[in-house]
């Protein structure tokens, strides 16, 4: 047995699943085990941390065999083979056996090259491997010069595609991932660029930037341009490495061990040391955020006059003009100021002034959940913009008479009538749409499961829907059967999971082929309010489950791609509709 010095401990310890295995996306999540294969490989790669020398020996067969046998959850978790170069240890393919076995699934780090081998390839196939990840350098010539090997890029360019080509259907995930440093004479935009040429299509490419050098500190602008999407359309992007100094940028990155186990203990491999390995991409403790802030109404007023060249607003605003605001009301206009400190000006900016996505409270006090008359939109006045002053003044708005989600919640409210079979309902809440789901769980149409970490939210659930299953937690915490799912519910709760990825690969590995993944989520809003109401809402019970992000609809979608979703519906958040966004996906069906 391998002792606690060999070994990161999993976190999970909940029964084992046997079922048949299906056709799950198996990316490494944080669940994923990594067992190291042996020596440095004869590579002798000018970046490698192993030397002859100092490198441990392969985890055994026996231990192998005996440290899965003890993992309490099998089914779709990879066991993911790393070190040197696995495919030249001997003793591979009986790793493969063992972890087949014992009903894990295999995965492989290669720096690609022996996939130009067809019998290499043949073999692979043979053993069930179910993921690999392609292992380069550089690019072209950098690549050629680490390894030491002439002509190593072009190989492995061509077993790739010959690995494609055999095997069209995606029986197996593949990621290519490049590491990227400071020695080289491109930028990354243009080594990426050259990448996305050579590459077979639809491959998500990896960009690894090791953490431990310091030619990364300061540089972020080098990777502004791919980190905002203006680079490289054509492909998924996967960040692995990131400084924490660049901030919580909202990026798709590996799931690589923090709560994972690693078999053996090397002093490196070609995804770095063990210590760097895990310490990059350790789950850091998650900092609580905002996803509104308030406008505050104030005593202050002044006639309205329709024409910009009259209005008094300029001349009456003595507060911050990026910080206020002036609500029409009837012949007046009432003042609005802000006095968050959660959110930046430009923060402020791009609520107010960028998408508008401000709304009138309009619910007694206390209430937060009313969205039909407790809320109305608040759009800027078109006569602004005819204004030399507005600069200073705020800007005036316009309440706009109906409720402001009607559209979107017609379209949830239709979906969520239309579910049948299996139903998963992550973060659930008190279920806004239970009047919906009620009479379908009534009649049997619908077997529904809630989850949810807030007791009082759950036991509200419970009973308005007495037939549900109801369980407290979250989607980290859930281990239901893989493909047991016929629709997944997330509705206002993505921005509330500890990790985002991890969620959503569990989300996607739940879904039966042609299930639907239905997703809705809010960014950041502002409320203008009477003094009264801000202090109900402060103090109502679910003030305090704050948000741990706030992501766009477009910021998930390379998450949800990279995962194997399909996209089926997408409505943004924008100025002409509301600050909810609303995503649908399908697993597609099993080949």
């Amino acid at each position: 047995m391998l002792s606690e010095t060999h070994l990161l401990r999993c976190r999970h310890a909940t029964p084992r699943h046997n079922a048949t295995h299906g056709r799950l996306c198996l990316r490494p999540r944080s669940d994923t085990i990594y067992a190291w294969t042996g020596a440095s490989c004869v590579y002798g790669c000018a970046t490698c941390p192993i030397g002859s020398g100092v490198a441990v020996p392969a985890v055994s067969l026996s231990d192998l065999r005996d440290r899965l046998a003890i993992e309490p959850v099998a089914q779709g978790r990879l066991v993911v083979f790393v070190g040197g170069e696995p495919l030249l240890n001997a003793d591979l393919m009986r790793y493969f056996h063992v972890v087949r076995a014992l009903e894990f699934t295999p995965g492989l780090v290669t720096t690609g090259r022996p996939l130009v081998y067809p019998q290499i390839r043949a073999r692979l196939r043979t053993a069930g491997v179910r993921y690999l990840r392609i292992q380069l350098f550089g690019h072209r010539e950098e690549h050629d010069e680490s390894v030491r090997v002439a002509g190593a890029y072009e190989q492995v360019l061509r077993g790739l595609h010959d690995w494609m080509r055999e095997a069209p259907d995606p029986s197996c995930e593949i990621d290519v991932a490049v590491s990227l440093r400071d020695r080289s004479t491109l930028e990354p935009a243009e080594i990426l660029r050259t990448l996305d040429e050579d590459l077979p299509a639809h491959l998500p490419l990896i960009v690894s930037i090791p953490g431990a050098e310091p030619w990364t500190a300061g540089k972020e602008d080098r990777f502004h341009g791919l980190f905002t999407g203006q680079e490289l359309h054509s492909r998924v992007l996967v960040w692995e490495g990131i400084p924490a100094s660049w901030g919580n940028l909202s990026l798709p990155r590996t799931v690589l061990p923090g709560s994972a186990t690693f078999l053996g203990y090397p002093p490196g491999s070609c995804l770095g040391s063990p210590a760097d390995f895990t310490r990059a991409h350790r789950r850091e403790p998650h900092k609580a955020q905002a996803n509104s802030f308030n406008f505050i109404r104030r005593d202050c007023t002044v006639a309205f006059h329709a024409r910009a060249a009259d209005c008094m607003a300029a001349a009456a605003t003595a507060e911050d003009p990026g910080r206020c605001l002036w609500l029409i009301e009837e012949d007046r206009l009432v003042l609005y100021v802000t006095d968050t400190g959660d959110f930046d000006a430009a923060q402020i900016e791009s609520v107010k002034d960028r998408f508008s996505h401000l709304f009138l409270d309009r619910a007694v006090p206390g209430v937060l959940d009313d969205f039909v008359e407790g809320m109305r939109r608040v759009l800027p006045d078109e006569e602004c913009h005819r204004c030399d002053r507005v600069s200073v003044c705020g800007r005036r708005f316009r309440m706009v008479e109906g409720p402001p989600f009607a559209r979107q919640e017609a379209w949830i409210a239709e979906h969520v009538s239309g579910v049948r079979g299996a139903v998963l309902d992550v973060g659930c809440g008190e279920q806004l749409y239970r009047d919906r789901l009620a009479p379908l769980l009534r009649s049997g149409v619908v077997r529904y499961t809630g989850l949810d970490p807030d007791v009082p939210s759950l036991s509200v659930a419970r009973r308005a829907l007495p037939e549900g299953v109801f369980h407290q937690g979250g989607i980290e915490d859930f281990y239901g059967v893989p493909e047991s799912y016929d629709h997944i519910l997330c509705l206002r709760s993505l921005n509330h999971v500890l990790d985002m990825d991890e969620a959503l690969a569990r989300m996607m590995d739940l879904l039966k082929p042609g299930g639907l993944l239905l997703i809705v989520e809010c960014t950041p809003f502002a409320m203008l309010r009477e003094p009264r109401q801000i202090e109900a809402a402060d103090t109502a019970p679910r003030a305090g489950h704050q948000h741990l992000r706030n992501v766009s609809s477009e910021e998930v979608l390379p998450f949800a791609l990279r995962r194997g979703l399909r996209l089926v519906h997408h409505d943004p958040s924008r100025l002409e509709g509301t600050n909810q966004w609303v995503l649908l996906f399908e697993r597609p069906r099993a080949f």
